[in-house]
């Protein structure tokens, strides 16, 4: 299972940066030449502009190219890859899966959680946002376990009750009350 709100924390001129991969932000990078693959493409050839692009959400400073070269791409690059991963909802470490619908692009797929957010968990649009693709998903799981707790799936494999006759039915609900039922002598 992939970490939920996992901190990435970076050094900037001796002081900590926090990034957090939010919806919010994926989105924004999204949008950038090459989607996601470019991003990480020019993660690993040291872009000045793809450190500073993840970063300057996080981190807003006059200086933040200098602070970004006075620190090093080298060294910033591991925490920029895992950064770009989590936004889009990758977990580096989970087993390859077989495709189980049709392939989608990123801004679909990214579009879909914030759909589900605000619409199955009733999230504020800001709240969907800020949250991070994989709390996202989570919380659907969680969402979709609930419903199924509580209404059953289509893959319950349980058998289920006979429907009984009407009055079997009443002395099953209504009989710890001590209620009877009479019956009426038609007129």
């Amino acid at each position: 299972m992939m970490r939920l709100a996992a901190p990435i924390i970076i050094i900037l001129a001796g002081e900590a940066v926090t990034l957090r991969p939010s919806l919010a932000c994926a989105m924004q990078l999204e949008r950038r030449p090459g989607s996601f693959k470019g991003l990480l493409d020019d993660i690993g050839d040291d872009s000045l502009s793809a450190a500073s692009a993840i970063i300057a959400p996080h981190h807003s400073h006059p200086m933040l190219a200098s602070r970004i070269m006075d620190t090093g791409l080298e060294a910033l690059r591991p925490a920029l890859m895992d950064y770009v991963l989590q936004c889009a909802g990758i977990d580096p470490d989970a087993p390859k899966a077989a495709p189980d619908g049709p392939s989608v692009s990123f801004a679909e797929h990214l579009q879909h959680l914030y759909r589900i957010g605000t619409g199955w968990l009733g999230w504020t649009p800001a709240a969907t946002l800020d949250a991070t693709p994989t709390e996202i998903m989570e919380a659907y799981r969680g969402r979709m376990d609930m419903l199924k707790a509580i209404f059953g799936s289509a893959d319950d494999d349980q058998p289920q009750p006979s429907p009984g006759n009407l009055d079997d039915k009443f002395r099953a609900a209504f009989g710890s009350f001590g209620t009877t039922i009479i019956n009426r002598e038609a007129a």
